[in-house]
C-alpha cells in the first residue's frame, strides 16, 4: 500500500474509547492501541484506536477500503489492510507520528533533529567537536534507557519530570556514576528541552526545578616520589610517551588538547607552546611556558618532525600525520601503572596535578601558576596547594604573642 493512500484517509474522528474496549485493551502489557478490524456496513472501513500522547484517552481512526470487485476480493484486501496496520502498531508505530502537530513529534525524531542541528554548529565552530561527541554519547545512552525501561514512551510531550528523575536516579544510583556525571546529564537534558520549547515540541521543560548535586571537592592524588622515579625511567624505555607525560607535568596541557596540538604550535626559540582556541577547553588562544629544564628533551622529540605534524601522533606518540586519540594516552598510562604495580588512584591527570602542586610548593606565586595552568579563577589554582599535615617550623618559631597586642 502506498504512503499516498494512507495520507488521503479520514483520521478526523476523535472519540473516547468505549469502556468495554478499554477494559479489554488493559490486558495488554502496554495500553496504547486497540487492533484494527474490518467493519462492513454502508461504508467499508478499517477501524482501530490509538492512545493520544500524554493523555489517558484513545482516538478512533477510520480508513476506507477501496471498492474492488468481486466482493470476496474486497474482503481479502480489507483484511490485508488491517493486518498491515496491526503489524505496524505491534512494532510501536503510532498514527500520531504522521500528525503535522509539533506536539506529536517522537522522542527519537527530536533527538535526531537536535544532533543534526548542533552538528552544523560544530562545523561552523560554534561548539567544539568534543562537545558534539559528548552530546551524541549522552543521547545514545538515553535512547538505550528508553528502549530497555520505557519502551512505551514514544512522544516528546510524554516526557515529564518523573521520567527525568527516573533516568537521573538510574545514572547516579544504579550505574553508580559521580555527582559530576549526574549534573552533566541534567545540564544536557535542560539544554535539550529548552531547544524543544523553542521549536514548539513541548510547552514546558521537564527538568525545571530539578537541582544539581552539590559539587564535591576534587581529590588531588599527586604522584609520590617513587612513582615520579618510575615515570622518569620512561625516558629510556618509552621516550616519546615520556615527553607527552612531561608536557602534561611541566606545561599543564590537558589530555584532549595534547591530541590536537601541531608541531607548528611549538616555539622552542622563545620557549612556549601555543594552545589555539579551537583546541582549548576554555576556548581561548593562550600560550604556556616551556621550562628550560624541559626544552632539550622536547627538542629531541621534535628532531625529525614537520611543522604540519601533530606534536604527538598515533604512531607510538612520535610527531606524525595521524592524530592521536585521548583514549590511547589513558590506555598507555594504565598499562604503565599495571606494570609498575602502583595504585589506580594515580591517574594520567595526576601528572598535571603533581606539576601544579610542585610548582606552587617551589615558591612560584599562585597567580603565575594560574596563568600557566590557564585557570579562570585563582581559587582553582590555590586548591592544589598541599595542606600541611605537620607543624610548620617557621610559624612554630615565630616571635609573636598576645603581649604584642
Amino acid at each position: 500500500m502506498s504512503q499516498g493512500f494512507w495520507a488521503k484517509n479520514d483520521f478526523s474522528l476523535n472519540k473516547k474509547m468505549p469502556k468495554s474496549e478499554i477494559s479489554t485493551s488493559r490486558k495488554r502489557v502496554y495500553v496504547d492501541y486497540k487492533p484494527a478490524e474490518l467493519k462492513i456496513n454502508t461504508d467499508w472501513l478499517i477501524v482501530y484506536y490509538a492512545k493520544i500522547p500524554a493523555q489517558n484517552e484513545f482516538k478512533r481512526f477510520r480508513i476506507r477500503v477501496p471498492v474492488i470487485h468481486p466482493k470476496s476480493e474486497r474482503v481479502k484486501y480489507g483484511k490485508k489492510m488491517a493486518l498491515s496496520i496491526n503489524q505496524k502498531l505491534e512494532s510501536g508505530w503510532s498514527p500520531f507520528y504522521e500528525d503535522s502537530n509539533n506536539g506529536y513529534k517522537s522522542i527519537a525524531y527530536c533527538f535526531d533533529t537536535y544532533l543534526k542541528n548542533i552538528e552544523k554548529e560544530k562545523e561552523d565552530g560554534v561548539i567544539r567537536p568534543d562537545t558534539f561527541r559528548s552530546y551524541t554519547s549522552l543521547v545514545k545512552n538515553i535512547k538505550k534507557f528508553l528502549e530497555e525501561k520505557y519502551p512505551s514512551l514514544k512522544f516528546i510531550i510524554e516526557v515529564d519530570r518523573l521520567f527525568i528523575h527516573s533516568y537521573l536516579d538510574y545514572v547516579y544510583y544504579e550505574k553508580r556514576n559521580s555527582p559530576r556525571t549526574y549534573n552533566n546529564y541534567l545540564r544536557f537534558l535542560d539544554t535539550f528541552f529548552e531547544w524543544c520549547k523553542t521549536k514548539g515540541f513541548v510547552k514546558q521543560n521537564p527538568t525545571d526545578g530539578i537541582k544539581a548535586k552539590p559539587k564535591t571537592q576534587k581529590k588531588r592524588e599527586v604522584l609520590t616520589d617513587d612513582i615520579k622515579l618510575k615515570v622518569s625511567e620512561l625516558q629510556q624505555t618509552n621516550f616519546h610517551y615520556y615527553v607527552l607525560c612531561m608536557v602534561t607535568y611541566y606545561c599543564f596541557i590537558r589530555r584532549t588538547e595534547l591530541t590536537k596540538i601541531k608541531v607548528s604550535d611549538v616555539n622552542l626559540l622563545k620557549g612556549y607552546i601555543l594552545v589555539p582556541a579551537e583546541n582549548s577547553k576554555n576556548r581561548k588562544t593562550e600560550s604556556v611556558t616551556i621550562p628550560n629544564v624541559f626544552l632539550p628533551i622536547l627538542a629531541q622529540h621534535l628532531t625529525k618532525a614537520k611543522n604540519t605534524d601533530f606534536l604527538f601522533s598515533s604512531n607510538d606518540f612520535k610527531p606524525g600525520a595521524k592524530q592521536l586519540t585521548p583514549k590511547k594516552i589513558s590506555d598507555e598510562w594504565a598499562k604503565f601503572r599495571k606494570k609498575e604495580k602502583f595504585d589506580d588512584k594515580f591517574q594520567f591527570y595526576s601528572l598535571k596535578d603533581t606539576g601544579i602542586t610542585d610548582l606552587l610548593n617551589s615558591g612560584i606565586p599562585a597567580i603565575k601558576v594560574r596563568d600557566q595552568a590557564r585557570h579562570y579563577d585563582l581559587k582553582i589554582t590555590e586548591s592544589y596547594t598541599a595542606r600541611n599535615k605537620f607543624a610548620d617550623e617557621m610559624i612554630k618559631n615565630a616571635d609573636f604573642s598576645t603581649s604584642n597586642l
